[in-house]
């Protein structure tokens, strides 16, 4: 009984394991004043995102007026919120400290203050505000607070923060970063605890006063940090203060920022008369550095006004004043390190069965004039991993070296083995061909680009054992099907390019082929055709590969997709396909860019063909003789590669 309860226990903990690994379902949310979205408000879409979120929800903002007090509060971390256009996707409110509050607020105050006058609060962290107006309209009544910050890591990119007095209240000791923004304001319309970098923001002052008023802590290396900013002005703005202390260790520095003609020559203001902090000039830090522009003349600046040192300055990137968060470097997902068998020739043969009756595994008897050599390892991996790969090849070995296909398994890039193409390079080594199937980095245990490096090594260690397999190294192929024609394809796309050879002293040769066979592999991750990405119900097979999801990292996915990589270099095409049109996307590009160049490809379609046609009868044998019948045209014997 105790047995069975163990057994039970162990059953229990495995699983939980395994559910450990599973990442949580990416939220998209679209927001259309009009209802031609998801939600008509900002707020029921933030509302709608999973508490504790920990992978980004992202809600998409059109075109619009949004007359919101709009909150995202603690436990909806995560978001990023994105606007159609930043002119044209407004957030707006107009209450102001003084105001009357419906009923009472969370104090009992009958009135709004400065911290309830917000037109949008964040109070989670890891939230991102893109391409957005977000603007208090209550005009010049006194404090009216248009952005509010409360949570940590917090990136604003191309927003129009609008107001009048205390416009953006950065309110807690948190990390803030505002890029490309438009911040306007009179009295004190920066303000607050946080650490914040404001990169090329457009800083525009309405009328004479001042422009920051921190609260930097004692325990604050860094307090606002501006860079390549630029100070502007209405014409009624003809004396403009860079900053005050709010409180006694306010920490400002203005570093390589345009300064207009309405700063004050004396630049800063002590902010005399507060009874509690009587002497904050002693304590405060305010320092420039570099900055131009007619306001930017130091030699009336204030006494105890600071000019950095260049050794100060270099103190004074973005990682540093941020304490080790580089904004917009979004974390990627990991590999789990457990192996996915999800994906096998008998699986899928008995998920088409149903679809297609007359379908059977083709026969994969080994021919008797071919030989296989096993489990041979042909690299071992950053991670220590070793690679193997197994050779088939005819058994009488003639005077002239024979060409070589290495053959890549399909399988999501997580799935799959190299004993997939057994069956092909069994039969295509019967007709001439050293056939290698190869393992490779799957994403459960390395991301992008480590396949594609395994590969390359592959193909160079196909060359430097040239001689002991008889392979004649003018004449490599690569072939493979699903993932793995993608991976072919890439491997083909970037002939010659160094970025994806992998690690330096380990790419000694060439990794070069002379043909590519694509089978069902795509060739575009961000392209009308493709169908990849969708994280909608589940992470999908590419994101897990690349890590980011593509909205996250388009940069990523154009780069792993081999229509990006076509040049002069690139070899001869085949592309076999089924009847799944998402399996080719980008194809009918990829062919255009190869005939600049003049180089020869084929398309092959197997009309109502199943994804996984290559495994089966009545395919299997089209699909070898459109193969052999390929290389034999573009790797001649003794002759000169076809172009076109």
């Amino acid at each position: 009984m105790l047995t069975k309860i163990g057994l039970l226990l162990l059953s229990l903990l495995l699983c939980l394991r395994v559910h450990a690994q599973v990442q949580a379902i990416e939220q998209q949310f679209t927001v259309a004043a009009d209802g031609s979205g998801d939600f008509r408000t900002i707020q029921e879409a933030v509302n709608a995102v999973r508490d504790h979120s920990q992978i980004r929800a992202t809600i998409h903002v059109k075109n619009g007026i949004y007359r919101e007090k709009l909150v995202i509060p603690a436990w909806k971390k995560n978001i990023t919120l994105t606007g159609e256009n930043a002119w044209q996707t407004i957030i707006t409110n107009n209450d102001f400290s003084g105001k009357d509050f419906p009923q009472r607020d969370l104090t009992g105050n009958a009135q709004f203050s400065t911290y309830t006058s917000y037109t949008v609060l964040v109070q989670a962290s890891d939230c991102t505000l893109q391409n957005l107006t977000i603007e208090n309209t209550a005009g010049r009544v006194g404090q009216a607070v248009a952005l509010a910050t409360e949570g940590d890591r917090i990136d604003v990119y191309n927003c129009r923060i609008l107001g009048n007095q205390d416009t953006l209240y950065t309110a807690k000791d948190g990390r803030n970063f505002y890029k490309d923004c438009l911040i306007t304001g009179t009295t004190d319309f920066i303000f607050g605890e946080a650490t914040a970098v404001f990169e090329h923001c457009t800083i525009r002052s309405l009328t004479n006063s001042y422009i920051t008023a921190a609260s930097t802590t004692r325990e604050q290396a860094f307090g606002y940090v501006f860079l390549n900013c630029k100070l502007t002005a209405n014409e009624e703005a003809t004396r403009v203060y860079l900053g005050r202390p709010w409180r006694p260790f306010a920490k400002t520095v203005l570093i390589d920022t345009e300064m207009g003609g309405h700063i004050t020559p004396e630049g800063w203001d002590a902010w005399k008369g507060d009874n509690m902090f009587p002497e904050k000039e002693k304590t405060a830090f305010y320092a420039e550095y570099n900055s131009s522009g007619p306001g930017a003349d130091a030699s009336a600046r204030v006494a105890w006004s600071r000019q950095l040192t260049p050794e100060e300055r270099e103190k004074y990137t973005i990682e540093n004043i941020l304490s080790g968060w580089i904004p917009g470097k979004k974390l990627r997902l990991q590999p789990s390190g457990i192996p996915d068998t999800s994906f096998s020739v008998k699986g899928s043969y008995q998920h088409e069965i149903t679809r297609h009756p007359n379908i059977r595994i083709a026969d994969s008897t080994m021919p008797a004039t071919i030989q296989l050599v096993r489990n041979i390892a042909y690299r071992t991996t950053p991670a220590g991993k070793k690679l193997l790969l197994d050779i088939y090849k005819p058994k009488k070995r003639g005077k002239m070296p024979l060409p070589a296909v290495l053959m890549v398994h399909g399988g999501g890039w997580r799935s799959g083995d190299r004993t997939h193409n057994n069956t092909l390079a069994r039969k295509l080594a019967g007709k001439g061909y050293v056939c290698i199937t190869a393992d490779y980095s799957l994403s459960t245990h390395a991301l992008y680009p480590a396949a594609v490096h395994d590969l390359k090594a592959a193909v160079r260690w196909m060359r430097s054992h040239a001689g002991e397999y008889g392979i004649d190294t003018a004449r490599i192929a690569i072939l493979g099907f699903s993932a793995g024609g993608e991976l072919a394809a890439f491997v083909g796309a970037t002939n010659g390019v160094a970025k994806f050879e992998g690690i330096t002293g380990q790419n000694e040769g060439s990794s070069a082929v002379q043909a590519v066979v694509n089978m069902d592999g795509t060739l575009a991750f961000i392209h009308p055709e493709s169908g990849e990405g969708d994280d909608s119900k589940s992470i999908s097979a590419a994101t897990y590969w690349l890590g980011y999801p593509k909205t996250e990292r388009p940069d990523l996915w154009n780069e792993a997709a081999p229509l990006t990589h076509v040049s002069a270099k690139t070899p001869p095409f085949l592309f076999i396909n089924s009847s799944v049109d998402r399996m080719h996307a980008g194809r009918t590009d990829f062919i255009q860019k190869l005939n600049v160049f003049g180089t020869y490809s084929e398309v092959r379609t197997f009309p109502e063909a199943p994804h996984t046609f290559m495994f089966f009868d009545p395919w299997f044998e089209p699909t070898l003789a459109t193969i052999s019948t390929f290389l034999k045209k573009v790797l001649p014997d003794g002759g000169l590669p076809i172009r076109k």
